[in-house]
C-alpha cells in the first residue's frame, strides 16, 4: 500500500531531515521567515544544516557547545521573526547576545503581523556547483506541539533568470530591508541564485507550482479560490468573509479548525466542520496536540491544487500581513476529493472528531489586551544607544508616545533582574561590557517577550567579552578548543566534566602534561582531516586575554601551523 500523503501517525516533521544537506555539498547560506522564534530551537539549526554532529539533550546548556553553535552558524544563516515573535528563554545566556547578527525582527509599517514560515537554503559543493532547497512550512521555529504541515523540493542553480522564481526573489529582497550590512550582501547573492533555478524537482503526484507570497506589494490574487469545485480547508484561525469566499464552491466543503475558532456562520457555511480530539495524546510528547497546519485542498474544471503555507483562512492572512503559500497543481488522475478526504480523515486512528452541533462549542475568550500593549510598545521604541559611562556602560532607550493604559516594563536580556516602567526616555545604569545586547526583555502583566531594539554605540570587543566570561580561564581555553576539533560533541562535553572532576580535586596541575597530551593528539588528528581547522582556532585566540593562552600552547600551535601549510601545498 502507498505511504500517504497526511498520516499524522507516521509522518512528523523533522527540522534535521528538512534542512540537511545533500551528500557531499556544504551550506553556503541559508534564510529562514518565521512569525515566532525560539532562540533555544534556533541553536539547533547548525546542526541539521549540517554545520555540527549530532546533539544530545545534555549538550543543550553546556557553554562550549552553544558558544560553538553561534560560531560557525553565524556568518551563514539569517532568520527574520515578527517584531515581538521571540519567546524568552527558560535559561538566559550570555551566548545569546552573539545571535544578533543572524536574528532580525520585521516591523510592519501597518502593524500587521510577518507570518510566512519557509527556509530557502543554498548549498554547494567542491565542484562549484550549486542547488537551492526551498521549504514551506505552517511551523514557526518552537518546540511547539501542534499539528503542522512542511513541502520541501530543490533545483539547481543555473544561468538563465526565470520568472518563475520572481516571487521568491522578491519576498527576498522585501526582507533584506530589515537586515544589516554584514548580512544584505549574502541575502542579495541569495536571492540572485534563486531567480537562476532551472526548475524545482516537483515530483508526483504533482506536476506544477507556483510561489504565492502575500502582502510584499499591493498585487494580491483575490481570485485564489473563485473557480473551485470543491473545498478542503485545514486553518486553526477563521475570518468570516474569507469562509463566505471559501465556501462559494458549489460542491462540497469541509473543515478541520480549533474550537474556539467556529462560528455560527462557519458552522452553517460548511457541509462537515471536524476539529482535533480531547484525548490525542498518542504521541512522543504525551500532551493534547492542537491544529496548526494550514492548508486548502481544492477541486475544479482547471485542475486539483493544493494550497501550503502559513495563511490562515482570516481576512488579516489575505489582505493585512506578511504571508507564504506555495500553490502545487495535482497531475491529471492523481487525487480525487474523496481520495484527499480519507487520507486526511482515514477511519481508523482519526485524529479529529466531527462537530455534529453548535451547542458542542465552548471556552473562554482570550484577553489579548497584554498583547496589544506590547505591539504598542514595540512601535512605540525608536532605538538606543549606549553611553560610556565613569566605571561601565550606561543605556538609554529613545520611546516615542505609548497609546496604553497597561503598565509596560522593559529590562536588558542579560540583565532580567532590573525591570524599569518603559518611558521616555528609559536608562539602564551601570552594565557590564559583556551586558550589553539588543535583546531586551519587554513585561505586560504575565506577558513577556523578547525584542530587537538598534542599539547604537556598542563597543566592537563586546563579542570577545562574551568569550571570555565563558573561556575564562587556560583550562577553558584547552577545554574549548578540544570541544571545537572533537567528532563527538558528546563524547568530547563528557571527557571535559571528568577533567574539570580532576582539577577541581587538585589532582592534576593548570599546566599538566597529561592535558597537553590530550590536546596535542586531538589536534594532530584534526590537522590530518581538515587543516582549515587551525584556522578556527586562531579567530578565538584573537578574542581572549593573553593570559588565558599559555606559552606552551602557543608553541605547539604555531608547529602545527607549519605542518599544515606544507599539507596545503
Amino acid at each position: 500500500m502507498a505511504k500517504k500523503m497526511f498520516d499524522v501517525s507516521q509522518n512528523r516533521l523533522s527540522y534535521s531531515e528538512l534542512l540537511q544537506p545533500d551528500f557531499g555539498y556544504n551550506l553556503e547560506f541559508a534564510v529562514g521567515l518565521t512569525y515566532s522564534l525560539d532562540l533555544e530551537a534556533l541553536l539547533g539549526v547548525p546542526i541539521s544544516l549540517g554545520l555540527l554532529d549530532e546533539m544530545d539533550t545534555s549538550l543543550r546548556d553546556n557553554p562550549f557547545y552553544l558558544l560553538e553553535a553561534i560560531r560557525k552558524s553565524s556568518d551563514k544563516l539569517c532568520i527574520f521573526c515578527n517584531a515581538g515573535g521571540i519567546s524568552l528563554p527558560q535559561k538566559i545566556q550570555s551566548v545569546y547576545s552573539l545571535l544578533e547578527n543572524s536574528v532580525f525582527e520585521v516591523k510592519l509599517t501597518n502593524r500587521q503581523n510577518f507570518h510566512p514560515k519557509l527556509w530557502l537554503i543554498e548549498y554547494r559543493n567542491n565542484e562549484g556547483q550549486a542547488y537551492i532547497k526551498l521549504i514551506v512550512l505552517s511551523r514557526n521555529l518552537t518546540f511547539d506541539n501542534s499539528l503542522d504541515l512542511a513541502f520541501e523540493f530543490k533545483g539547481e542553480v543555473g544561468k538563465a533568470k526565470r520568472n518563475k522564481n520572481l516571487p521568491l526573489y522578491d519576498l527576498l529582497n522585501f526582507v533584506n530591508e530589515f537586515s544589516d550590512k554584514s548580512k544584505s550582501q549574502k541575502i542579495t547573492a541569495l536571492a540572485e541564485d534563486v531567480l537562476r533555478v532551472k526548475n524545482f524537482d516537483v515530483t508526483a503526484p504533482f506536476d506544477d507550482y507556483e510561489f504565492l507570497p502575500y502582502g510584499i506589494n499591493k498585487n494580491r490574487d483575490d481570485s485564489l479560490f473563485e473557480k473551485c469545485r470543491e473545498v478542503f480547508v485545514v486553518s486553526p484561525f477563521l475570518s468570516d468573509d474569507i469562509v463566505n469566499e471559501l465556501t462559494k464552491a458549489s460542491g462540497r466543503k469541509m473543515l478541520i479548525t480549533r474550537k474556539t475558532s467556529i462560528t455560527q456562520n462557519t458552522f452553517n457555511r460548511f457541509d462537515k466542520v471536524y476539529i482535533t480530539k480531547d484525548i490525542l495524546t498518542d504521541n512522543e510528547f504525551g500532551v493534547k496536540q492542537d491544529i496548526h497546519a494550514k492548508l486548502y485542498f481544492t477541486t475544479g474544471y482547471d485542475g486539483n491544487f493544493l494550497y501550503i503555507g502559513s495563511a490562515n483562512a482570516s481576512h488579516n492572512a489575505f489582505y493585512n500581513n506578511v504571508e507564504f503559500l506555495i500553490k502545487l497543481k495535482y497531475a491529471p488522475y492523481q487525487v480525487s476529493y474523496d481520495q484527499f478526504i480519507n487520507d486526511f480523515i482515514p477511519d481508523e486512528n482519526n485524529p479529529f472528531e466531527e462537530i455534529t452541533a453548535i451547542s458542542d462549542l465552548g471556552g473562554a475568550t482570550e484577553d489579548d489586551s497584554a498583547k496589544k500593549a506590547i505591539k504598542e510598545a514595540i512601535y512605540a521604541i525608536k532605538g538606543a544607544r549606549v553611553i560610556l559611562s565613569s566605571v561601565n556602560y550606561d543605556v538609554e532607550i529613545n520611546v516615542g508616545n505609548l497609546k496604553t493604559e497597561k503598565k509596560i516594563k522593559i529590562a536588558p536580556l542579560q540583565k532580567p533582574n532590573i525591570f524599569i516602567p518603559l518611558q521616555k526616555p528609559t536608562l539602564f545604569k551601570n552594565l557590564l561590557l559583556k551586558e550589553l545586547s539588543e535583546f531586551y526583555i519587554l513585561c505586560v502583566d504575565d506577558e513577556k517577550v523578547v525584542i530587537k531594539i538598534e542599539t547604537k554605540n556598542i563597543p566592537h570587543d563586546r563579542d570577545d567579552a562574551v568569550y571570555k566570561g565563558i573561556i575564562n580561564s587556560k583550562n577553558a581555553f584547552l577545554s574549548y578548543v578540544t570541544f571545537m576539533l572533537s567528532d563527538n560533541y558528546s563524547e568530547s562535553a563528557y571527557e571535559q566534566e571528568q577533567y574539570l572532576k580532576l582539577l577541581d580535586e587538585n589532582t592534576l596541575n593548570n599546566e599538566s602534561s597529561v592535558c597537553y597530551s590530550a590536546v596535542y593528539e586531538i589536534m594532530l588528528r584534526a590537522i590530518s582531516r581538515n587543516p582549515n581547522k587551525l584556522n578556527e582556532i586562531a579567530d578565538v585566540i584573537k578574542r581572549l586575554d593573553k593570559d588565558i593562552i599559555s606559552d606552551e600552547f602557543i608553541e605547539m600551535y604555531e608547529q602545527f601551523q607549519v605542518v599544515a601549510r606544507r599539507l596545503k601545498k
